[in-house]
């Protein structure tokens, strides 16, 4: 698997927003060994979720690097992440919390940019997100947000369609570029991060979504062990605001 560009500094920044101490202060040696000792000494729900932080991150670095994993890989990697999703972690961490708290200002669909067309629909969808926030439905939430976000990022894309084609992580498909219309949510938060168009925390919560929203299907949820929490729900609205703030720059700063 490819280097997922930790310094020691970073590493350790990373990993103490999951255990709450600078995990060079609690354990020795290299970053590897570091880790096998939070593996083997934190509660499972940390390491739970500090490791499915870590495949996030992974996965991203890769597209970003235009790395596709190879099928072992992918397999270890699936196997990995359900089994830490079973024992997710039912705090938030101090990263999501940040998240949640970041003050993204007043949304303003008029100044979204001109390729998006949607605008009273995304504004419905505001508001009937609200309401199923209001209501305990955090899976209804996370389903709005997931094809919201979708929406958005595919018709940016079409609309900055050689942008989006040239970036080096543009998905590939038998040694060719997939059509734009063939993208996946991943592959579109991907790009959109590469080309500057999301910021790093939109998008890696962004991707948390898209992970969230496979339990569209009963079989999966119920596979995984994933019990729909409403602070996961409003990560996912947060997310949503986030993507829209980082639409917005867009015109004062379009893409190509």
């Amino acid at each position: 698997m490819p280097h997922t560009t930790f310094t020691n500094t970073s590493f350790a920044s990373y990993v103490e927003q999951w255990i709450g101490v600078d995990p060079n202060a609690r354990y020795q040696g290299s970053k590897a060994a570091v880790l096998r000792q939070i593996w083997t000494n934190e509660p499972t729900e940390v390491v739970a979720g500090l490791n499915l932080d870590l495949l996030d991150h992974w996965r991203l670095v890769a597209r970003r690097g235009e790395r596709t994993p190879t099928a072992y890989e992918q397999e270890v990697i699936d196997t990995a992440a359900a089994v830490f999703q079973s024992a997710s972690v039912p705090a938030l961490s101090a990263d999501d919390v940040a998240f949640l708290n970041r003050d993204l200002g007043s949304l303003n669909f008029d100044a979204l940019p001109s390729d998006l067309t949607a605008g009273k629909i995304i504004a419905d969808r505001m508001t009937e997100i609200d309401r199923a926030l209001e209501a305990e439905a955090p899976l209804a939430v996370i389903f709005l947000v997931g094809s919201t976000v979708e929406g958005l990022l595919s018709e940016l894309a079409m609309g900055h369609r050689s942008d989006f084609l040239a970036s080096p992580a543009a998905p590939t498909l038998k040694g060719k570029t997939k059509p734009l219309d063939e993208w996946t949510l991943f592959e579109l938060i991907a790009v959109a991060w590469e080309r500057g168009v999301l910021s790093e925390d939109v998008a890696k919560h962004a991707d948390q979504v898209r992970n969230f929203r496979n339990y569209i299907h009963p079989r999966q949820q119920l596979k995984e062990g994933f019990v729909p929490r409403i602070e996961t729900a409003r990560i996912a609205q947060q997310v949503l605001k986030g993507v829209l703030a980082d639409l917005e720059r867009l015109t004062a700063s379009p893409t190509s």
